[in-house]
C-alpha cells in the first residue's frame, strides 16, 4: 500500500549560490558522512541538488515538512554499486515512518543541465 508520494525540484543555481560545495559545515548539517563519501568526481551542484530534492520529497511523503526534531542527515540517499539510489532513514524520521507503517522507499533522481528532480514513494 502506498502511504505517500513526494516530488521535489532543486535548481543547480540555488545549490551553487548557497556555496554547499565549498562549506563543509553546511554540508554536514544536510548530508551524512556516507552521502559525502559518494561525491568523488561527480558534479557537486548536481549531486547535492539531487540528494537534497530526495530529502525534501521524503518529508513530503511523511506529510511533515521540516519540523523541530527532524534533521536532514536522518535521511540518507545512498546508492548500490551499480549507482541505483536508495533511502535509509533513522532517528525522528524513522519513528514517524514506522508509526505510519512505511516499510520501504522507492526513489528516482533525474537531472537536467539546470536542475535535479526527485520522485519518492513510501510503501508499507
Amino acid at each position: 500500500m502506498i502511504h505517500g508520494i513526494g516530488c521535489d525540484v532543486v535548481n543547480h543555481n540555488l545549490t551553487q549560490s548557497l556555496g554547499w560545495s565549498s562549506d563543509r559545515n553546511k554540508l554536514r548539517r544536510i548530508f551524512s558522512t556516507k552521502e559525502l563519501e559518494l561525491l568523488q568526481d561527480q558534479d557537486s551542484n548536481r549531486f547535492f541538488s539531487g540528494r537534497f530534492a530526495v530529502k525534501e520529497a521524503v518529508l513530503k511523503c511523511l506529510g511533515t515538512g521540516m519540523k523541530d526534531g527532524i534533521s536532514l542527515t536522518e535521511i540518507q540517499v545512498l546508492q548500490t554499486k551499480s549507482g541505483q539510489p536508495f533511502i535509509e532513514i533513522e532517528g525522528e524520521v524513522y519513528k514517524i515512518a514506522h508509526q505510519m507503517g512505511i516499510a520501504s522507499w522507492h526513489v528516482s533522481i533525474s537531472h537536467t543541465t539546470n536542475s535535479s528532480t526527485a520522485f519518492v514513494i513510501a510503501e508499507s
